[in-house]
């Protein structure tokens, strides 16, 4: 389903505003004066803020998927590069506002929070396969490797790293992603791959 740009518009708006100052603050009112555009405009766009909530968390995370395969295409690099490109797009792009307001969304609006999960998860899975399909056929992942049960743990290494929530002194989110990064590669990479990933390491050090 096509998206207009006054949506686009409306949508980044309302999501920054959640941002900023919370699912629960932020009315309706707020976020059309915030557009410019009259309560009656809003809601041709929405039924209700529940609606707007579900479009606009939508809306972030299929742009975030958008502008990830970009990064992927201008890295121009190996099944490997591509893992550190998405890293440091992470790091700057990525500190945990999207998982804050979905723990705000399980406390307010319990019945969106699945949905919006799922729909993370979808693009997770598909940016995995996609990236271990690619290792495989580089000769830097083994050809051995369980392209399924690959996707989940990976994905379950994601979500202990953002939520963060397993240890009584949480770790610095960053530092817990790039170890859980080397960690995921040293467990699919061929020879050729653990070598490739130690120039890298080297390189960075």
């Amino acid at each position: 389903m096509s998206i207009t740009a006054d949506a686009i518009k409306i949508f980044a708006t309302g999501f920054e505003l959640f941002k900023k100052f919370g699912i629960k603050a932020v009315t309706m009112d707020q976020i059309s004066s915030a557009c410019g555009i009259s309560k009656k405009t809003l809601y041709k766009h929405v039924s209700n803020k529940s609606d707007f909530l579900l479009q606009s968390f939508t809306f972030f995370a299929g742009s975030m998927e958008s502008i990830m395969h970009d990064v992927l295409k201008k890295n121009g690099g190996n099944a490997i590069d591509d893992l550190f490109a998405i890293e440091r797009f992470a790091e700057e792009h990525m500190r945990g506002d999207e998982d804050r307001l979905i723990g705000q969304l399980e406390h307010y609006y319990p019945e969106l929070a699945p949905k919006l999960k799922k729909r993370r998860e979808e693009i997770v899975f598909k940016i995995t396969r996609e990236n271990l399909e690619k290792g495989i056929k580089e000769g830097l992942y083994r050809s051995d490797i369980a392209v399924d049960h690959i996707t989940i743990l990976y994905y379950g290494h994601i979500l202990a790293a953002h939520e963060n929530n397993i240890a009584e002194r949480p770790a610095n989110l960053d530092e817990l992603r790039q170890t859980s990064l080397r960690y995921h590669i040293r467990g699919i990479a061929s020879d050729n791959g653990i070598q490739y990933l130690n120039q890298l390491i080297n390189n960075q050090e």
